[in-house]
């Protein structure tokens, strides 16, 4: 920690790790609009690339804050590396991607960033407003709406303002865990 009080090295890893997500982001936005395309318009901007970045912007800075959590928890890098898997397989497994999530499950989603991250990347997309492959082959098939691709300001800017919430509150759960881990005295 080279002298530094526990919240300046919490910080001090926080502010280069944001850099890195930055630049992550725009790689990985830029990357898949030169290579995929974009909507012609946005939801809060003009078009999709600023809300894109952001949203994989927030993604990352959520999944590093988390990051930071599970590091404060293991004893030894080995560990953190074995906690690493079961974090994604629930952040995959809860995202709402695979299938629809349904009581308990749709409760215990409320805490993964890939939630958000998928609500936030769906409404960008509007997915509610797609023509699915099988409407093609059969006209009366139905699309269903769903609630959680709503392609408003408000449901967007509610889902990065959460992500931004799980941010802070993982940062503070790290900075906690380390201050007990330097009580501790291993």
């Amino acid at each position: 920690m080279g002298d530094l009080k526990l919240h300046w090295y919490v910080l001090s890893k926080f502010a280069v790790q944001t850099i890195l997500g930055l630049v992550q982001a725009l790689l990985i936005t830029g990357i898949f609009t030169l290579t995929v395309g974009a909507a012609d318009k946005g939801i809060l901007f003009s078009g999709p690339f600023v809300e894109t970045f952001i949203t994989v912007w927030l993604t990352i800075e959520a999944a590093m804050a988390l990051g930071f959590v599970i590091s404060s928890l293991a004893k030894s890098g080995d560990k953190a590396m074995t906690l690493a898997p079961f974090v994604l397989i629930i952040q995959l497994l809860f995202s709402g991607i695979l299938f629809e999530l349904k009581g308990a499950g749709e409760k215990i989603s409320y805490v993964t960033i890939s939630k958000w991250s998928v609500e936030s990347l769906g409404s960008i997309a509007r997915l509610n407003d797609l023509t699915m492959k099988i409407q093609q082959q059969i006209p009366t098939a139905e699309h269903k709406f769903q609630e959680i691709f709503k392609s408003t300001g408000a449901h967007l800017t509610q889902n990065w303002l959460i992500m931004g919430g799980m941010t802070i509150v993982c940062m503070i759960l790290c900075t906690v865990l380390l201050r007990s881990l330097s009580k501790d005295g291993r």
